[in-house]
């Protein structure tokens, strides 16, 4: 299996390799697509799915909008990348979204294809408590962004690909730059600011 990116094998192969980035997107923004772009390029993905939990079993306590919402603003967000797609299969899977469950069902329709779960530094040092690791490192290969330097420890029998890059954006200074209804937010797109301010 091809862990790293090889310009010149893409395109050998019958099987596409998709990169899936999970989370809460409350709300998506640029940051998160900055590390979509980073990912694809780094593994030389054919795609990435955006795919929003249902409820994150590490944030219970702050539940996220509705997912029909956030679909729309992830899909507002990749609507001018033709190599990203919202999967709203955690969405409909009752209870808490755990990513090994989430693979599974995934590996389980595409067994062709080849799969990379993307994801931050910090969660990368949290992967020994999420439910079931070694399930999800047996279907994919991790790809990890390092931030601030910090050096990304393999770990044994996990695939994984580092990528390294920086992005100012976060979540929570957007909400509470939305809640104080400010007409424009710094790494927010447009269109998404302009739907979380209408529903």
């Amino acid at each position: 299996m091809r862990t790293v990116c090889d310009a010149e094998a893409v395109g050998q192969y019958a099987f596409r390799r998709i990169g899936i980035f999970g989370g809460s997107f409350d709300p998506v923004h640029d940051g998160h697509i900055h590390l979509a772009k980073l990912a694809k390029e780094a593994a030389c993905l054919d795609e990435v799915w955006f795919l929003p939990c249902q409820i994150s079993p590490h944030k219970t306590y702050r539940p996220p909008p509705p997912g029909v919402i956030r679909v729309k603003w992830l899909h507002a967000a990749i609507r001018d990348l033709p190599w990203a797609k919202v999967d709203e299969t955690d969405l409909k899977t009752e209870g808490p979204s755990y990513s090994y469950r989430t693979l599974q069902i995934l590996s389980e329709k595409s067994p062709e294809n080849e799969w990379f779960w993307i994801m931050g530094g910090d969660q990368w040092e949290a992967l020994p408590n999420w439910a079931q690791p070694e399930t999800i490192a047996q279907l994919a290969t991790f790809i990890v962004l390092a931030r601030d330097g910090v050096l990304i420890e393999p770990r044994p029998d996990y695939r994984l690909v580092t990528v390294t890059g920086e992005h100012p954006a976060s979540a929570t200074a957007i909400r509470e730059a939305l809640a104080r209804r400010e007409t424009s937010v710094p790494y927010l797109d447009p269109e998404v600011a302009r739907l979380i301010v209408t529903e």
